[in-house]
């Protein structure tokens, strides 16, 4: 992200698509700123930790045990599926991406039983969203055969998880599933994107010598499998020159000229997002009307636009006039089909999304496409990758279309407070006799504070909670409420009461000191006087706004009291969030006291949960109590995230 300055037809998350196989609603038969590009890079590395690591709960726990890669040799007994019917009055899932990277260590019965599980709730694509990765060098790694690129190779070559795609195209074959083959991935895409045509040409070599050899190597094996391609890199509706746009269509061209000529059966699909900051709806047709018109589409691709709506580019409210708009310009290329990619996750925290959200999100779209896919079933609802509970959830919606009302009863909590200061601790219990249970959700004066996540711990029948909160301002009451969620999103009946707080006296001792910045904010958000973070100057809730100062490296900052202050009890960081254009409030903050500004010692740590805002920017104010009073001249506040972008425009010090 920079300030005032876009980056031209360039995508930075994770990437979705769709297939030409027919699994519409009928029955049938078997923006941002430029470098943003660095977020998607970030983030895609956070959703492979997240769901890679939460593995309970699985629907295939003894062939967890067995985690070679290797493709069985044994001659299992066919799976007899029934093929497909799906319901016609309200909108489900037919596909998935998969970053099969994460699942190349599984054997072959773990992954059949992961996608037997998709299969059960009518999701009979998978799109895996890509098999080799590759650089301006060569050929980095490859999920497909390892000696791929043998010439091409870079030094650093992973040839690890070459047995993937064959242990992947085989269990789809036995079940029923069609997969649709992304090809190389390239960190680069997200600093050339279409304005270097060398690369283009280069990229799409590669990636067409890897489509020739895979198909070489497994069409013939699994037929039915091996159906159709993905366009990995990722494009979205930003305000482009139109030269910038006829490169997009060069390189399209490049790769569907090139499939054409290994297998003019099989349908090639992209999944570029929607970006409500990037262009208007009617921009955003007139953008991809040009790229259609120099595209050359074959009977049965198909353009799968992610809806964003997980991601925070667009807010839901606004998803219906910008899918009008791309169905328009799709309709004037006759050989496209028009399918959803609706993101089944929240970006803030890596969460799956409340169903309630997902279905909303389908219905929307559903006026303008044929089906929905989404990023992705495999990791977020999945019983293999730790998600039983939505999955099950899914699997009620699936069979009757409807949202449930919360079945939770009032919890049988009993909650102690104690105000020491301004801190008030909450702890308690709650029951989940009926296995509905997401999690708890926390509110203070009608505001939600946290959202506790229990989905991790599926099915236990009870869970304990706690929570510390802080009132760094002075006395005064606190209504707080708290009750239980399930995974529709319906909340509970609630427990409700009232806290005391014995507020301090103090005031903020960093209004106007002088401060360093030890890693220094982004170019085009920069700290332009070095007085933006003391001047008690408050920014408008947008990241261009001049108060804020950007940062994509975990800050640290040092503030110069100007004398020893004996009675330090509190510090506030106030932040931008809300997830738009990928920028969140922090995770943790750690604070640092000196007499000298050089001999630092810690006195708090305090990890916040993820912010969970993703439809529009948000001032957040970060606070961290001190547990004994400090002293000092010198404080040094570190902040950090496991998300993205850190914008702060105000640090107070509160001391007595």
């Amino acid at each position: 992200m920079k300030k005032h300055i876009f980056p031209i037809f360039l995508s930075i998350l994770l990437p979705f698509s769709a297939m030409l196989y027919s699994c519409s609603t009928e029955s049938e038969e078997a923006s941002t700123p430029e470098s943003e590009s660095e977020i998607a890079i970030a983030e895609s590395e956070t959703v492979n930790e997240e769901t890679t690591s939460d593995t309970s709960d699985t629907a295939s726990e003894e062939a967890s045990d067995n985690t070679s890669s290797d493709v069985s040799d044994e001659s299992d007994e066919a799976i007899k599926n029934e093929p497909i019917i799906r319901p016609t009055d309200y909108p489900t899932l037919c596909g998935s991406f998969m970053q099969a990277t994460m699942f190349k260590d599984y054997s072959y019965d773990r992954m059949k039983a992961h996608l037997q599980n998709m299969y059960d709730v009518g999701i009979d694509i998978l799109i895996v969203q890509w098999t080799f990765e590759t650089t301006s060098d060569g050929v980095k790694s490859v999920l497909f055969d390892d000696s791929f690129g043998a010439d091409e190779k870079t030094a650093d070559f992973d040839g690890s998880g070459s047995a993937t795609l064959e242990t992947i195209l085989k269990a789809s074959e036995e079940i029923g599933i069609k997969v649709f083959i992304g090809l190389n991935d390239n960190a680069e895409w997200w600093q050339k994107s279409v304005t270097d045509k060398n690369w283009i040409e280069q990229q799409s070599k590669l990636g067409l010598d890897g489509a020739k050899q895979m198909h070489e190597k497994y069409k013939t094996l699994y037929p039915n499998a091996f159906y159709g391609w993905y366009f990995v890199f990722e494009f979205y509706n930003m305000q482009a020159p139109e030269q910038l746009l006829d490169n997009a269509a060069y390189l399209l061209n490049l790769y569907r000229d090139g499939l054409y000529g290994i297998d003019p059966e099989m349908p090639m699909m992209l999944s570029p997002y929607i970006s409500a900051s990037g262009a208007s709806p009617d921009d955003t047709q007139k953008l991809w009307t040009r790229v259609f018109g120099k595209t050359n589409f074959r009977s049965g691709d198909i353009f799968c636009c992610q809806d964003s709506v997980g991601a925070g580019h667009i807010t839901i409210d606004r998803l219906d006039a910008y899918y009008s708009a791309i169905k328009n310009a799709v309709d004037t290329k006759a050989e496209l089909r028009f399918w959803a990619n609706n993101e089944c996750f929240t970006q803030s925290d890596w969460t799956t999304a409340p169903l309630d959200r997902f279905v909303e999100q389908m219905n929307i779209s559903s006026k303008y496409v044929e089906a929905h896919i989404t990023f992705a079933y495999s990791h977020y609802a999945n019983p293999d990758t730790g998600k039983t509970g939505y999955h099950l959830a899914y699997k009620k919606y699936y069979e009757t279309g409807k949202i449930p009302e919360s079945i939770l009863k009032k919890p049988e909590i009993t909650f102690t407070s104690e105000s020491s200061g301004a801190t008030v601790k909450i702890s308690g219990s709650i029951q989940n006799p009926d296995k509905t249970l997401m999690g708890v959700r926390i509110y203070k004066d009608g505001e939600m504070i946290k959202l506790i996540d229990l989905s991790a711990q599926y099915g236990k029948p009870s869970y304990d909670i706690s929570l510390t909160d802080y009132n760094l301002n002075g006395s005064g009451k606190a209504k707080y409420s708290v009750c239980g969620v399930d995974y529709y999103n319906n909340d509970g009946e609630a427990v409700e009461f009232e806290v005391d707080f014995k507020g301090k006296n103090g005031k903020n001792v960093a209004i106007g000191k002088a401060y360093s910045i030890l890693t220094p904010p982004e170019a085009n958000y920069p700290d332009e006087d070095g007085k933006a973070l003391t001047d008690g100057i408050f920014g408008k809730e947008a990241y261009w706004s001049p108060e804020w100062v950007g940062f994509l490296t975990k800050p640290e900052i040092v503030i110069d009291l100007g004398k020893t202050e004996k009675s330090i009890y509190a510090i506030e960081v106030n932040t931008l969030g809300g997830g738009n254009a990928a920028v969140y409030a922090p995770t943790e903050i750690t604070v640092f006291v000196s007499d000298d500004g050089k001999n630092f010692k810690q006195v708090s740590f305090e990890a916040f949960s993820p912010d969970l805002g993703v439809d529009s920017q948000k001032a957040i104010m970060r606070g961290v109590m001190l547990g004994n009073e400090a002293s000092g001249r010198y404080v040094k506040i570190a902040i950090g995230t496991n998300q993205s972008w850190i914008f702060i425009d105000e640090i107070s010090i509160y001391a007595e």
